[in-house]
């Protein structure tokens, strides 16, 4: 009889051990955000991964090579998605995601993410809840990335020198959970790919100019608003700024003199769909971004050059559809979360918290295209940020400028 895998039983469950650690994975790619809401998401995103993860590996569901590393591949890809996802349920599915896949890859008697058995173990997972802190503590909301990296590898090895060492036979079960983990991983990279203002990966897009001068580009979507966009537009003014205006076509339809106006002050405007709605954006052919486009050639005269997708909602259709019309999609790397604060201060200290060199900042000075949306929050918030703004140095700019393209083209 083969004594090989006597040899393996030390490592195998000391890897899964420094693997599960990743069940830490939601509250340290959030560490850096100190809100209410955060806190609240962390906290429950780590009592999901926790209690999935000690469900599942209580059970001890018999886990070949492939499942242990398809458990892995679950954690890297899950580590990789957390900093992109805002604290919400989807943070929520990635921590179920992961604490399953840790659960499903543990497999060693006596081994779960609360009760750890052998020596090697604990020593294992205390070396991976040491390196995770120090990531944390270096690189904030961003640690969730070489964490699952580091962790998701060490479960794929941990299923390869594994493999052959299971006495039975994975249930139909176990397969089906481990096809639902990977299934549900996929289908959260998806959402956040479709939803996130800065992911490229569903088609180009742009979220910030260049880091290295020290210029940034406030805009405005869901305008043009007949009782604000021109207030908002004399603040800038008045700090000798330049502002970009998103607008909804069929607002701008119904009131092209405020459009003309914020044109007439020398702020760009840009394309942000027509009807602003929640599902329009699912549509393969898109209208919205050509009905929009002669709304403005039909009003204004011009050709905006640059699309913000509504809710930053998009598919690879919607890019090919902007690419199609030699305009380039905009996303944002700074909110404030103006569209539901009242509170003007909350809003400036959240622009100015994120800020830095090339950023591009988005608030609202509509909602959803609702021509006399009340925004006066934003008529106390934006002297504020643009104080601040100038206290660092940070010249803010028109997009164009920003991003050194033409805001308007020769044709829609």
């Amino acid at each position: 009889m083969s004594t090989a895998p006597n040899r393996l039983r030390t490592p195998i469950p000391a890897l899964r051990a420094y693997a599960g650690a990743a069940a830490l994975l939601p509250g340290l790619a959030l560490a850096d955000d100190r809100s209410t809401s955060a806190v609240i998401s962390v906290v429950v995103g780590v009592m999901i991964a926790v209690g999935a993860a000690a469900v599942v590996a209580r059970a001890r569901p018999p886990a070949s090579g492939w499942i242990a590393g398809l458990a892995g591949l679950v954690v890297a890809v899950a580590g990789w998605l957390l900093p992109q996802a805002d604290p919400s349920p989807i943070t929520w599915l990635l921590s179920v995601a992961i604490g399953l896949a840790v659960g499903l890859a543990a497999g060693v008697p006596g081994w779960g993410p609360v009760v750890l058995a052998r020596w090697a173990v604990p020593c294992a997972a205390a070396a991976g809840v040491v390196q995770l802190v120090v990531l944390g503590a270096i690189d904030g909301g961003h640690a969730a990335a070489p964490c699952g990296v580091l962790f998701g590898t060490a479960m794929l090895v941990a299923g390869v020198l594994d493999h052959g060492r299971q006495v039975r036979a994975p249930r139909r079960m176990t397969r089906a959970l481990a096809g639902s983990i990977a299934v549900l991983t996929i289908g959260v990279g998806c959402w956040i790919g479709a939803n996130s203002p800065t992911a490229t990966w569903f088609g180009s897009q742009v979220s910030h100019g260049p880091r290295d001068r020290d210029r940034v580009a406030i805009t405005f979507d869901d305008g043009p608003n007949v009782r604000y966009s021109t207030r908002i537009a004399r603040i800038l003014d008045e700090h000798g700024a330049k502002g970009t205006f998103f607008l909804v076509g069929k607002a701008l339809d119904a009131r092209p003199g405020v459009a003309r106006q914020l044109m007439r002050d020398g702020h760009l405007l840009g394309n942000h769909s027509y009807h602003h709605d929640s599902w329009r954006w699912l549509d393969p052919r898109y209208p919205e971004l050509e009905r929009t486009q002669r709304a403005f050639r039909r009003n204004l005269g011009v050709c905006p050059t640059f699309y913000r997708a509504p809710h930053g909602q998009h598919t690879p259709f919607t890019a090919h559809v902007v690419g199609d019309h030699d305009m380039t999609m905009v996303g944002w790397d700074v909110s404030a979360g103006d569209w539901n604060s009242s509170d003007a201060a909350l809003v400036a200290e959240r622009v100015l918290d994120q800020v830095g060199p090339g950023s591009i900042i988005v608030l609202h000075d509509g909602l959803d295209g609702d021509l006399t949306a009340d925004r006066s929050v934003l008529l106390r918030a934006l002297p504020m940020i643009l104080d601040g703004l100038e206290r660092r140095g940070l010249d803010p700019v028109s997009l164009d400028e920003l991003l050194g393209e033409h805001g308007y083209g020769d044709h829609c």
